[in-house]
């Protein structure tokens, strides 16, 4: 009797299939499932993946603590034949970053009281259960120590927080496929702090000087696009449960007054996008104008929260693929559109884990474009500190 076909079991197959638990052909950009079905296709981005998981690691997503774990022998006791357990070696180092977490990392996270209890009180909490948050946690600490220590220092942290985030990943990636009540809470906490540390990661590199900005924002863009779906199929357990007191009583429906130069900044972008449209044929005009309107609106709410950091996520998690596909070319208009999207970066930049991308991004995209393009972004540059 011929032996069964064996086949490549894959873990990079798109959430949707991933929720239903059906094969998935991992096809780009929508894969034939979600194709068939006509839902919108989205793959966890595999850019943040810097080490592979074990095998061991996708074994114990549960309950495995995230200090080194050892086996140890035992011994006898004032030379008696009585055998005692010896105690685990303590690792110092998640220590360290523990202590840093809930004596000063945790309140810069949080933009009041009731989330700074959150961050300081429940989330470590939560990670004795789950412990891919834990690991979150230690990671944002070791990059938090990484930005105020000197180059070598800081160098051995920024490696330790990406070796808590390799892990966490390792650990978080087996229970998405299975979001149920239980796990909700520790999944949209783990899925908001992975947003947090795809922005805190890329300034603390020793290697930061090299990179292209544009291309780091638009990695954390695709990661938020990939955690849109795990976040909104959490939210409806969240938001009647133990959280729902934190993350229910944040109001943000009223739109604020933008101030004037920033008013007509965007009238003036919102007219080039429609110039262009009468003029060019093949320009997105709905799309470019769906990614500028969407940034005026999240604009208008965070202008009376300085704190809230996290507003400035909310613009990537509401672009269309269609505008990162543009952004991934270096399309003019795109660029001229994220230059914009600086200002809501430089509104935050006092925040450890923004500070430094309004800068860098803005640089980066006036040396892209070409001079004919320069006009339309140079009161951004201005605007946050660039000579140009």
């Amino acid at each position: 009797m011929p032996s069964r076909r064996s086949h490549r079991k894959s873990r990079h197959g798109c959430i949707a299939c991933k929720r239903r638990r059906v094969k998935c052909d991992e096809r780009q950009p929508e894969c034939s499932n979600c194709l068939n079905r006509s839902t919108e296709c989205v793959y966890a981005p595999r850019d943040l993946e810097w080490a592979q998981p074990s095998q061991t690691e996708n074994a114990s997503a549960r309950r495995q603590s995230p200090a080194a774990s050892s086996t140890p022998s035992s011994s006898g006791w004032m030379g008696s034949g009585d055998l005692l357990p010896r105690a685990p070696e303590l690792n110092l180092s998640d220590m360290e970053l523990l202590l840093q977490w809930c004596s000063s990392t945790y309140a810069t996270m949080a933009h009041d009281q009731q989330f700074e209890h959150l961050y300081q009180y429940v989330l470590p909490k939560e990670g004795l259960e789950y412990p891919f948050v834990l690991h979150g946690l230690l990671a944002l600490s070791a990059l938090h120590i990484a930005r105020a220590k000197d180059p070598t220092s800081g160098t051995r942290y920024f490696s330790i927080a990406l070796e808590h985030q390799n892990r966490a990943i390792a650990l978080f990636r087996p229970i998405v496929p299975s979001i149920d009540r239980d796990n909700s809470h520790p999944i949209f906490v783990f899925a908001s702090l992975l947003l947090q540390l795809a922005f805190a990661i890329p300034p603390c590199s020793p290697l930061v000087d090299t990179h292209d900005p544009v291309q780091d924002l638009l990695q954390a863009f695709t990661l938020c696009r990939g955690l849109r779906e795990i976040l909104g199929a959490s939210w409806h357990w969240v938001k009647e449960g133990k959280l729902a007191d934190v993350f229910t009583q944040v109001d943000d429906s009223k739109h604020w007054p933008l101030p004037e130069t920033t008013e007509v900044a965007l009238s003036q972008l919102k007219y080039l996008n429609e110039t262009r449209g009468k003029r060019y044929g093949d320009h997105d005009t709905e799309c470019y104008g769906a990614a500028i309107n969407h940034l005026k609106d999240m604009m208008e709410i965070y202008q009376d929260k300085p704190r809230r950091v996290e507003l400035a996520l909310r613009w990537p998690f509401g672009l269309e693929s269609r505008y990162l596909k543009l952004l991934k070319e270096r399309d003019p208009m795109a660029l001229v559109i994220l230059a914009h999207y600086c200002l809501v970066l430089h509104h935050f930049r006092h925040h450890w884990w923004m500070e430094g991308w309004s800068l860098r991004v803005a640089h980066s995209i006036w040396h892209q474009l070409h001079e004919s393009w320069r006009p339309y972004v140079s009161w951004v540059v201005r605007e946050v500190g660039l000579e140009v």
